[in-house]
């Protein structure tokens, strides 16, 4: 196996190569050597994507939390742009927030951030203590993602807002993505069924953006009580 097979999940340059589903599994729950690669890949194949998203936001606050953090690139990349904030990170895999730690290192040493093994369904923090949510990439995963967006209304303040960012987009996958999608039991929204989800939890929608020539989604809601 080659070192850029991550690529598989997050480009479409490689569509003559078979899947490795042994690689791709991955995606939903890192573990060992194949875990690993898929946090390097996804450190670096969703920097785009993320930077998308970040511009979404129109204001951080100094309290932000990433849900599914996965390898910590994210993070690293936001606590550069906003030196006055505090920053939380979750994932439900140990290897994913070990790596997260790992390229946060001085930011974890000296407080800025703190890393926690747990899922979006339950998350170990208090009522309304942060200024932001966001999630890059994992939507796709959650269990239930109306209770679990609840869940992050519950753990925002009041006027906080979530935004979550996706390239596997309900409706337009290819037949790779799809297979992908059904193998790993992926939630895959459209642009509606994303606004829809925010609303039914109880978010009031700032924006639903689908860049279609990308193929990326983000949408960002705010709770407004």
């Amino acid at each position: 196996m080659e070192r850029n097979d991550w690529r598989m999940i997050s480009e479409g340059d490689l569509m003559e190569r078979p899947i490795d589903f042994d690689l791709i599994r991955n995606a939903r729950f890192p573990e060992g050597e194949f875990g690993l690669r898929m946090i390097e890949g996804m450190n670096q194949g969703h920097a785009a994507l993320t930077d998308w998203g970040f511009s979404q936001v129109e204001s951080w606050g100094k309290t932000i939390l990433d849900v599914g953090c996965g390898g910590g690139a994210a993070l690293r990349k936001l606590a550069e742009a906003l030196p006055e904030a505090t920053f939380w990170g979750c994932d439900i895999s140990p290897l994913a927030v070990s790596a997260s730690v790992k390229m946060n290192r001085e930011n974890t040493l000296n407080g800025r951030m703190t890393f926690v093994v747990c899922g979006v369904s339950e998350l170990p923090f208090e009522s309304k203590k942060f200024d932001t949510v966001f999630s890059v990439e994992s939507l796709y995963f959650w269990p239930n993602p109306k209770e679990d967006l609840k869940e992050i209304s519950r753990v925002l303040k009041p006027g906080g807002r979530f935004m979550t960012v996706l390239e596997m987009v309900g409706g337009r996958l290819s037949q790779r993505h799809q297979a992908i999608a059904e193998r790993l039991e992926m939630f895959c929204p459209t642009a509606e069924e994303l606004e829809n989800l925010f609303k039914e939890s109880g978010f009031c929608v700032e924006k639903i953006l689908h860049d279609t020539e990308r193929g990326w989604l983000c949408g960002v809601g705010m709770k407004m009580n």
